[in-house]
């Protein structure tokens, strides 16, 4: 193995940041592991490395460009957390469920590294066994890692009854655990299930950014731009254009006045629901997140429209009253009352209604919906923050999530939600799904409509 430098080709995380960062904290403080915790929370792809000899930084970096430039944006979906042992101990990580893409990007950088680079990663030369996962902490004692993941899988499962633990390790773990998931101890710890895109693939040199690579501009960022807001803002609005959550202003395709559509939870001018819901705009311009949002709503929406808000139109003492927001709205709108709603006199509590042979009940949160309701709950509520329960659709629960994150931000029209329902249950397939996802994952219940 040679020596010299290291280096790790890596996607850091991007709007999930916030999200991950807080649950890292919160398992490391609750099991006093502060000192294996990861920092950075990144998804490797390559390394870590160093160069053969003869080979320069520049031919590295060469050979990276000519793989990922032909690559858009790669999504994955970061799930639970596992535990696996690893070269200097045991690791506690988030897992990832990669797209194809991904996939697809990893094996092909590898492949251009491997000759000109000795990789300490095991992975690297099994590309089809490669763990994707983003590392809560790691060198661990490799029999507290196991209690740790134990403890947490036990108490989320829910085995009060049935699980038995001799270890007296294990059996302290699962009580902290049990602790702070029902709110005795601090914050309330809960698993992840949130969608995520590797816009750049970022170049470590030791501890330090040596480069990265914009997937949407297709080009290097290096130096200053690393740090500067204003071009990660360029990048997430071309992306957002890209994606589809962002439509190109003043365009409208002719929209028949009977067709009917539905949103949820947008939160206009609150700029911590983009860190909370992971949201692709920056926290420190939530007059941009207002401005796309109303833009896609009246790019979807013509006057002659009914539409249905199903609560939390706008949140925080800075936001802007709700008149100013429904004043640049389109549509005939039906307004049901969320739990950040309380100033908007008129608007409903739930609405029932019958379209295409089907009975829907529309109602902020799904829980208020009555017991002995037998058709489908329309509900926001939730936004993407519990997509194992809430997805888009759930067949099983009869429910349908059209909080604004769930939907692509982006109104969703009754028709479609009809159609989808129509086409699953002919199918005989009952998986739960998210709407306008641009991958489907493998093994997941997750997937794209």
């Amino acid at each position: 193995m040679s020596t010299g430098t290291l280096y790790l080709v890596e996607i850091r995380l991007g709007r999930t940041r916030w999200m991950v960062k807080q649950t890292i904290s919160s398992l490391v403080r609750m099991f006093g592991i502060d000192d294996f915790m990861e920092r950075h929370p990144h998804v490797t792809l390559f390394g870590p490395f160093v160069l053969k000899e003869g080979i320069s930084p520049h031919q590295m970096l060469d050979h990276i460009r000519k793989i990922v430039a032909t690559y858009d944006p790669v999504l994955f979906m970061i799930g639970s957390w596992e535990h696996r042992e690893g070269l200097h101990g045991g690791v506690i990580a988030f897992s990832i469920n990669p797209s194809p893409a991904l996939k697809e990007m990893s094996r092909t950088i590898g492949e251009a590294l491997s000759p000109i680079t000795d990789s300490y990663n095991q992975w690297d030369g099994q590309p089809d066994k490669k763990w994707f996962h983003v590392t809560i902490a790691n060198r661990l004692d490799k029999q507290k890692a196991a209690a740790i993941h134990t403890g947490i899988d036990a108490v989320l499962k829910d085995n009060r009854s049935g699980f038995r633990v001799r270890s007296h390790i294990f059996r302290r773990l699962i009580l902290r655990v049990r602790c702070q998931l029902h709110g005795i101890a601090g914050t309330a710890l809960r698993p992840l299930l949130v969608d995520e895109v590797g816009l750049r693939i970022t170049i470590m040199c030791g501890q330090d950014i040596m480069a990265e690579y914009d997937l949407v501009y297709k080009r290097w960022v290096s130096g200053n731009e690393l740090r500067d807001v204003h071009s990660w803002q360029r990048t997430l609005k071309a992306y957002r254009r890209q994606a589809g959550f962002e439509l190109v202003p003043g365009s409208r395709c002719e929209i028949a006045p009977d067709i009917i559509f539905l949103i949820a939870d947008v939160h206009f001018g609150h700029a911590n629901i983009i860190r909370y819901c992971s949201r692709p705009f920056l926290v420190s311009n939530v007059q941009e997140m207002d401005d796309v949002l109303i833009n896609n709503w009246n790019c979807t929406i013509a006057p002659e429209n009914r539409v249905y808000f199903l609560g939390d139109l706008r949140y925080g003492r800075s936001a802007p009253p709700a008149s100013e927001y429904l004043r640049r709205l389109n549509g005939m709108m039906t307004g049901i009352t969320g739990n950040h709603d309380p100033e908007l006199l008129g608007w409903k509590k739930q609405v029932t209604l019958q379209f295409e042979g089907v009975e829907f009940l529309l109602v902020h949160d799904p829980a208020d919906a009555p017991e002995d309701f037998t058709g489908w709950v329309i509900h926001g509520h939730h936004h993407n923050n519990s997509l194992r329960n809430y997805p888009f659709i759930n067949f099983t629960g009869r429910r349908v999530n059209v909080s604004a994150e769930v939907i692509g931000y982006v109104p969703v029209s009754l028709q479609e939600i009809c159609r989808v329902i129509r086409e699953h249950e002919t199918d005989g397939d009952y998986e739960p799904m998210l709407l306008r996802y641009p991958y489907v994952p493998e093994q997941s219940s997750p997937r794209d409509c």
